[in-house]
């Protein structure tokens, strides 16, 4: 006998109990191993066994005929298989119920790919309601990504077009390999903590599917957004898309079309304050005129009345001497405005800033800037700019 304190089940009871262990332990995962007894049913479903080199696992993949050529999978193909582990109550046997399968390869960066996007979509990592928006005019710029890559110098020629003097920061950072993704959530939380620039540009070149993998991390994705500084992605070709570009708070094709997304060109400021000066001016002297007028019409109505005159006489010129005091607030908060953004673009000027001691390096021959002493050899001539007047140099010698 046994003790009354044994439940006693029946073979469904416990073919469900275990399903449902199962079930919940194993609910989204990722299986590798070498197809055999590959069957396609007329259904359009497939059966087969995966197995390495001491078990086997059975596995269904359902709808399979209408979801991949039917060429591509199987009997001694390596594959990586996405599904959830179930249990198949009626024989007592548990399989894997697969949702997706590739050749083992790229495949299993495409599916990790793909568990990581649906993953941080659900916790809302990609929601347009965090997305910050983009400085008008911000006082600098900070670019994370490879300092020896075709981007960065395609970055800095774009944004020296457009406003040849706003201020870049460069995270240098290898953007390819293992240590890449550290390298860049470094970067970010760099600029977060300094607080030096007022946007972000994550980014590199196009590249395999490898190449881009560090901007597929899952770290890389939740400091883009952590990060209290806007985040624009630029990464590879128009054609590619990573998880930082769906996280970040824009996401741009190219990392040129990054550059010329996070700055507007000096030219449109500067017709900008004069329109909006044109027409302060004309609203003023249209609201003076109306002004003007009205004020005429009360004083002549009570020229027409002597004694309303007498009475309100320490009105009218509590009345004037608002409406002057009013226009001299109005005025000088407008002149202010206006001299603020005069100073704005007072000390953006390059020339101030070389009046300060700086200097700018460039190259003799060509006129290129040189920021970096990997630029030139020695024996390299080159020319430095001063506040007044250019020193001729030549190389003899550098440091990195």
């Amino acid at each position: 006998m046994l003790p009354d304190e044994f439940s006693i089940y029946s073979v469904s009871e416990i073919n469900a109990e275990i399903r449902h262990l199962i079930g919940d332990q194993f609910r989204d995962v990722l299986v590798e191993g070498e197809v055999s007894n590959f069957k396609l049913y007329p259904s359009g479903h497939l059966y087969f066994t995966l197995k390495d080199n001491t078990s086997m696992l059975k596995a269904v993949f359902f709808n399979y005929q209408g979801r991949h050529p039917v060429s591509s999978i199987g009997d001694g193909v390596a594959v990586i298989c996405r599904g959830r582990i179930d249990v198949y109550e009626r024989r007592g046997e548990y399989q894997l119920i697969v949702s997706a399968i590739e050749p083992r390869g790229l495949g299993i960066l495409q599916l990790k790919f793909q568990m990581l996007k649906e993953k941080l979509l659900k916790e809302g990592l990609f929601s347009p309601e965090t997305k910050k928006p983009l400085p008008v005019l911000p006082t600098s710029i900070g670019i994370i990504t490879s300092p020896a890559g075709a981007a960065i110098q395609d970055m800095l020629k774009v944004i020296g077009k457009k406003f040849n003097n706003m201020s870049v920061l460069i995270y240098p950072v290898r953007v390819q390999g293992d240590e890449a993704a550290f390298e860049i959530v470094e970067g970010i939380e760099h600029f977060n903590r300094t607080r030096s620039v007022d946007v972000i540009i994550v980014g590199r070149g196009g590249g395999s599917l490898e190449d881009l993998a560090p901007f597929n991390d899952e770290k890389v994705a939740r400091a883009i957004y952590a990060s209290d500084i806007p985040v624009v992605s630029g990464v590879g070709h128009e054609i590619d898309f990573t998880i930082a570009d769906f996280v970040a708070d824009v996401r741009a094709p190219t990392p040129t079309a990054a550059a010329d997304l996070v700055v507007q060109a000096k030219a449109d400021f500067v017709d900008t304050i004069k329109s909006l000066r044109s027409q302060l001016e004309q609203g003023m002297r249209t609201r003076l005129e109306r002004c003007r007028l009205a004020l005429y019409k009360q004083i002549m109505g009570l020229k027409e009345n002597t004694e309303l005159f007498v009475s309100h006489r320490m009105y009218l010129d509590d009345l004037l001497n608002n409406l002057i005091h009013g226009f001299s607030t109005y005025f000088t908060a407008r002149k202010t405005q206006l001299d603020s953004l005069a100073q704005r673009l007072k000390d953006l000027n390059p020339e101030n800033i070389l009046k300060r001691g700086y200097s700018i390096t460039l190259r003799k021959e060509t006129g290129e800037v040189v920021i970096s002493a990997n630029q030139v050899t020695q024996g390299d001539e080159l020319a430095v700019r001063l506040s007044r007047g250019e020193l001729g140099v030549t190389v003899t010698d550098k440091a990195l």
